[in-house]
């Protein structure tokens, strides 16, 4: 009864989420509702390539990044550079750019069986992290996201696509 009670939460809440975009202006990126048909057409997960540089860089820095990431330090240019060199060099880099309409809007990586994920800074709360992760679970099974605690809509996103969620105490 508690699972039934929460998608229906989960339903309210979506359609709460529509109702403040349309009315903010913003265009969701899905028709009817989040993860309907023809949902993912428009999306397509790819490896990172060495030209996503600047890109993976700017969102890595970005102030909400780094305020939900285990080092919230600005990365400089050429510790980026030579940490994606280092990724890209791997036998199975697990780096991955989620583009919509051939844009990149999204990132992910996996490393064992943790998953991290960041949403371009323009791009969020537009539904596209719940769209990745449950993308994510399809093709990589079940993943562990780790978050911090006060990051309840990263929480509400991992656990609803699946993911074992790890709340970090802040």
């Amino acid at each position: 009864m508690d699972e039934f009670l929460s998608i229906i939460q989960q339903e309210k809440a979506i359609r709460h989420a529509l109702h403040l975009l349309t009315s903010a202006g913003q265009r969701p990126i899905w028709n009817d509702r989040l993860g309907g048909v023809g949902a993912m057409d428009r999306f397509r997960i790819r490896p990172a390539r060495k030209d996503d540089a600047r890109l993976l860089f700017e969102w890595r820095n970005d102030e909400s990044t780094r305020n939900m990431s285990r080092n919230k330090d600005v990365i400089a240019w050429d510790d980026h550079v030579a940490w994606l060199d280092r990724r890209l060099g791997l036998a199975q880099p697990n780096l991955f750019i989620f583009e919509l309409d051939e844009k990149p809007v999204a990132t992910f990586r996996i490393d064992g069986e943790d998953v991290s994920y960041a949403v371009a800074p323009e791009h969020r709360n537009r539904g596209i992290a719940r769209l990745m992760l449950n993308e994510v679970r399809a093709r990589f099974g079940c993943l562990r996201a780790h978050v911090y605690a006060d990051n309840e809509l990263s929480i509400r996103v991992a656990r609803s696509a699946g993911l074992d969620v790890v709340i970090i105490d802040v």
